[in-house]
């Protein structure tokens, strides 16, 4: 007899957001997704949206569908560094082959409380990473600016 594992909630969430974005940029414009990459550490990666722009330009796009409401303070800055490593690696992936890289993170929904919010958008700012939160409109990011 097999067991049939069961997936929580919040993974089988996440996976469908994330396969969600990638087919909504593939409509949109020319990308790859889950591009294949070695990591300067010579590990394997996959960069969940690749943009090759202009001349030696790129992007790379990471989703991810993290929970910020439910996470203890410990855990929300041990997941936010992890989260910065794993794009830099990408990055310096791309700078290693000569490219210019524009990075970011997309979230599904913005935390409940501003703060913790503006904590987050704070730690990857000052790594280079920019924020997208996908319940966010331009007109209501541009309010909090």
């Amino acid at each position: 007899m097999t067991s049939k594992r069961i997936e929580p909630k919040q993974l089988k969430r996440g996976k469908i957001f994330h396969k969600k974005l990638q087919e909504d940029w593939r409509k949109t414009m020319k990308c790859k997704s889950e591009k294949q990459i070695k990591k300067p550490s010579g590990r394997r990666g996959r960069i969940d949206i690749y943009v090759e722009g202009e001349e030696n330009l790129v992007a790379v796009v990471e989703i991810k569908a993290s929970d910020w409401d439910r996470m203890s303070e410990n855990n929300l800055r041990r997941n936010i560094n992890r989260q910065i490593k794993q794009i830099w690696d990408y990055i310096e992936s791309q700078l290693e082959q000569g490219k210019d890289v524009s990075p970011g993170i997309i979230f599904p929904e913005r935390p409940k409380n501003p703060e913790r919010m503006k904590y987050i958008e704070k730690l990857f700012e000052e790594n280079g990473i920019p924020v997208v939160w996908e319940d966010e409109t331009i007109e209501e990011r541009k309010a909090r600016s």
